[in-house]
């Protein structure tokens, strides 16, 4: 009997060793990942990390994709003589631009910020939640990370204890822009270069992958921006961009001008803006090239400039 005992406690303090050791190793390796992660010289995070930690810039540029192809921050920085940096990231929705606002007010407080919307951005999308993972490697650094984290799942701060968790699917990512940079985009503008096929466009049928449901906690995360940057004073413009086909019937598209109008927030909707319906500015239907965000740039900063200084701010301006 004591044979067995003293086997049995053998084989506990073996095994207690043993995930002692794979938790060391778990947590040792989330150091030497991080320390990849944050001196990233190219790549997405590069620009995450750039508001995360080392953001100066006067002027902040958020949204997804459309808002990384479509805002020049060359132009931006030239034609209002303010230092200008693009925050967009491909694939992210509204959740992640309130949360990397949260991260740049942590160390800075920029004087403009213009977010840029998709007229969907307000819409339930199935795996939007699941794209929150991307927002595990700073989740230390601010409160509302942590919250907008729980949106994801409720074991979600539990799990991410677990640096292989939290860096899940970006090792190769961040080891290759470490060793093996490659040319960084301009303060974050990432112009695409390449001309869409007009017949192309014109034959394929509109597709809508996403419900019109309004999703409460995109509405919360619009409100939240809003409110952040009323608190710290800084002036906001919410702009949804030039796009190729109409996509302004949908609940969330009128869902977001109630909330402008509402909360006083200057709005101002290019969708349809006859200024860019020549196929010559468009890389795909969603996005314009570098021709079209140039021209865009350009209305944007003249747009600024007659807005920026009026007496009362915030204010309501429907499209034309």
């Amino acid at each position: 009997m004591q044979s067995l005992k003293k086997i049995n406690k053998q084989f506990f303090t073996r095994l207690l060793l043993v995930v002692l050791f794979c938790i060391s190793l778990d947590q040792l390796t989330g150091v030497i990942l991080y320390y990849f992660l944050s001196r990233q010289a190219s790549g997405e995070f590069a620009v995450a990390n750039h508001m995360a930690y080392r953001m100066d810039e006067a002027i902040l540029v958020l949204g997804s994709s459309r808002a990384s192809h479509h805002y020049n921050t060359s132009r931006i920085k030239n034609g209002l003589m303010l230092s200008c940096f693009n925050g967009g990231r491909d694939g992210q929705g509204l959740l992640y631009s309130t949360a990397m606002l949260e991260l740049v007010l942590q160390h800075h407080k920029p004087k403009v910020v213009i977010l840029d919307m998709n007229s969907d951005a307000l819409s339930e999308k199935e795996d939007e939640r699941d794209k929150l993972s991307i927002l595990l490697p700073y989740l230390k650094q601010s409160d509302v990370i942590k919250n907008i984290l729980v949106i994801k799942g409720q074991f979600e701060l539990l799990k991410s204890f677990f640096q292989a968790y939290r860096y899940n699917g970006q090792v190769f990512s961040i080891i290759q822009h470490y060793f093996l940079p490659s040319g960084g985009a301009v303060m974050g503008f990432n112009p695409l270069n390449d001309k869409m096929d007009v017949s192309k466009s014109l034959n394929k049928q509109p597709t809508k992958p996403y419900s019109d449901r309004i999703a409460n906690d995109n509405v919360n995360a619009l409100n939240l921006f809003i409110n952040k940057c009323k608190s710290e004073k800084i002036q906001l413009f919410v702009f949804i961009s030039p796009r190729y086909n109409d996509d302004t019937h949908l609940n969330s598209y009128l869902k977001i001008k109630s909330i402008c109008e509402n909360k006083h927030v200057i709005f101002r909707d290019y969708t349809n803006n006859v200024s860019f319906k020549n196929p010559e500015y468009y890389s795909d239907r969603a996005h314009l090239n570098s021709k079209g965000a140039d021209l865009f740039t350009d209305t944007v900063i003249a747009f600024i400039k007659n807005n920026r200084h009026r007496q009362q701010p915030y204010i309501y301006l429907s499209k034309r």
